[in-house]
């Protein structure tokens, strides 16, 4: 494993750890450290009672974390941590298993890095999908944020990369068409399957769901004072981190919690972007079933 520097078209520079070809972020720690914690995850001991919330990169993995937290805990509480305290490739394994079950823990990882537990033991996933266009976009400004990635580069330029499939967790495109396969050939596998824009215009039935497939006691007043918690412009505000812990991660004045809106993809493409990444969709998801909604 070692440092790598990404250069987009514009010159601009972004900062990773290449993992055998597999591009991730340092998460502020060096690139040995990063890699060897990946590695290991492969043998991660796996609680029976163990939760993985697993998507690509801004597909609303926050959002969904809180919920099922909340779920869990039966109360619509602020949950106070943060939910890169429970991420596989953020946190050393002995702080993981540190956390009182019933952990639910997440990652973005490709298949190939995830614990071999997970599968022997059939823990219970909360697979999330978004369109890929506002998800794009949402990735922009998420690495344009955070001080690790040392990026400054032009929206423009970011779109090429993730085309490309360049940029940090390899090709969103593989990643959703290997859950897709999964899913299929395991049908009695238990993964849930949330789309974010769904999530958005169905939030209490969406949450409801979500607690029966938790197998958590739930009435109609818990699902709304969840639902209720976890509005985006509540949780901008319960979630902000200290200004010393912002100062370190955070360039001026950005959040994990920008907008939470379908369809700001409209705001950034232009129509010839638009129709090239159309294109690119076309091509590489030609044998897919999967269908996102860009607007609601």
């Amino acid at each position: 494993m070692t440092s790598f520097v990404l250069t987009d078209e514009g010159g601009a520079t972004m900062q990773l750890v290449d993992i055998d070809g597999y591009k991730i972020c340092n998460f502020y720690n060096s690139a040995e450290e990063e890699g060897e914690l990946v590695r290991a995850l492969k043998t991660f001991e796996c609680r029976d009672d163990d939760v993985f919330i697993l998507a690509p990169m801004k597909s609303g993995t926050h959002w969904v974390w809180e919920i099922a937290s909340m779920l869990l805990q039966g109360k619509a509480e602020t949950i106070p941590k943060r939910k890169s305290k429970n991420m596989l490739e953020n946190v050393p394994q002995n702080e993981l298993n540190d956390i009182p079950s019933p952990r639910i823990l997440n990652s973005h990882l490709d298949f190939k890095f995830l614990p071999e537990q997970l599968f022997e033991k059939k823990c219970k996933i909360i697979h999330i999908l978004r369109n890929p266009k506002d998800m794009a976009v949402s990735f922009y400004n998420h690495v344009k944020g955070i001080t690790c990635y040392a990026y400054d580069g032009e929206w423009q330029h970011y779109l090429k990369l993730f085309l490309e499939e360049k940029l940090e967790y390899g090709s969103w495109f593989g990643n959703v068409l290997s859950w897709e396969t999964f899913v299929k050939a395991n049908p009695s596998y238990p993964v849930h399957v949330i789309y974010y824009e769904e999530l958005q215009k169905n939030n209490v039935s969406e949450i409801e769901r979500l607690a029966k497939f938790l197998g958590v006691d739930f009435n109609d007043q818990l699902v709304n004072m969840v639902s209720e918690k976890c509005q985006f412009s509540n949780m901008s505000k319960d979630k902000l981190v200290s200004d010393d812990l912002r100062k370190l991660l955070y360039k001026g004045n950005f959040t994990m919690y920008r907008k939470g809106a379908v369809g700001d993809w409209k705001n950034w493409f232009t129509v010839a972007q638009n129709e090239e990444f159309d294109r690119v969709y076309n091509q590489k998801m030609k044998h897919s079933a999967l269908s996102f909604q860009y607007t609601i």
